[in-house]
């Protein structure tokens, strides 16, 4: 295989005619090996940033350069976004393992799962709970690996969990969504839906946001449920299925569709603020920071929205899908592509 690569602010951008593009914003861009899609969310930590690719490896980049400072090869695509808790990088594989990296790059430990691992993982307290495709969720012992516990949520699990105080919320591929208890596993409630569940849930004070994949003839739904019994406060229907996690910001829910649409509707009741057209289907979750609204779509493009009106302050153009989430952090958006880069791009 050719090795990996770094381009300084000019990577090729593909003749289309959407408007407002600045490529100008580029930085620098990142080539995995052979070009192979990096399609989940980077983590950045103290001038570093950390991302996986379906060329088997975890990369160590600096945030300033994207040089390569060290890599780390699993056995398998790697499509699991990193979680990083003081001085140690978690992160699944496709090679059906849970990886826990020094952040030199030195492997800790590994646990193996009964199926790929395509979720991400958590870090809370002294554990770190990660989903598998064997359909089950697990948590373990985050200096060591040892298992606390693991209990089926049924379908594949490409959920990430989320953990507020003592409970747990995550999305199983038959459908459910489901809370449990963090320190044993036991299960406080389901709420069925008709389909797969892959999105993170997100918790707004009395409730809990996720949605579902739909289908052909019924199209996607994102709920609010209460966080108390699962009982359901609103669904909002759209054109077709939700891979994209809600993200809330001052009273308002923000996602994508693969109906090719970005969404704003009201937390309180699930009303439509506001929806724009994306040029392709959008499963990448929408991020929110300094006052601008980031988020990606299958075709490549990344757009800068104004929250309260969805209109583009600009827009940025890589070679294949963004779905994976911006990381905004001191001005600089670090962007996953499909095209086998990640970009660093001036957002002040």
């Amino acid at each position: 295989m050719t090795g990996s690569s770094i381009a300084i602010a000019g990577c090729t951008q593909t003749e289309t005619d959407v408007p407002g593009l600045e490529p100008e914003r580029e930085l620098w861009s990142f080539q995995s090996i052979d070009q192979q899609r990096v399609s989940a969310t980077p983590a950045v930590r103290e001038g570093r940033v950390y991302v996986g690719s379906n060329d088997h490896n975890v990369y160590s980049l600096a945030a300033d350069t994207g040089r390569e400072i060290w890599r780390f090869e699993t056995g398998d695509e790697v499509k699991s976004s990193p979680a990083i808790d003081d001085e140690t990088l978690y992160i699944g594989s496709l090679d059906h393992h849970l990886y826990a990296l020094g952040l030199d790059g030195t492997e800790r430990w590994s646990v193996e799962t009964g199926d790929e691992v395509h979720a991400s993982p958590t870090v809370t307290a002294d554990r770190v709970l990660i989903g598998s495709r064997d359909s089950y969720l697990y948590a373990l012992e985050s200096d060591r690996g040892e298992a606390i516990w693991r209990r089926r949520i049924g379908g594949i699990v490409l959920s990430k969990p989320t953990v507020d105080s003592e409970e747990v919320y995550i999305g199983g591929g038959d459908g459910d969504l489901v809370k449990l208890h963090r320190d044993d596993g036991t299960i406080g409630w389901r709420v069925p839906t008709d389909h797969r569940v892959s999105v993170t849930p997100t918790i707004a004070g009395d409730r809990v946001l996720f949605a579902d994949h739909g289908d052909a003839d019924q199209g996607g739904r994102v709920y609010a449920v209460s966080r108390a019994d699962g009982d359901p406060l609103w669904t909002k229907e759209v054109g077709e299925g939700v891979a994209s996690s809600p993200t809330v910001h001052d009273g308002t829910v923000y996602f994508g569709s693969w109906d090719t649409n970005i969404y704003a509707v009201d937390l309180e009741t699930g009303e439509s603020t506001w929806e724009v057209d994306a040029y392709g289907h959008v499963s990448s979750s929408p991020t929110i920071a300094d006052g601008v609204l980031y988020i990606g779509d299958s075709w490549g493009i990344v757009y800068a929205l104004d929250p309260q009106t969805g209109e583009a302050h600009w827009r940025f153009e890589t070679g294949n899908a963004v779905n994976a989430s911006p990381t905004i952090v001191d001005g600089v958006a670090y962007i996953a592509s499909n095209d086998g880069h990640v970009y660093a791009l001036d957002v002040t």
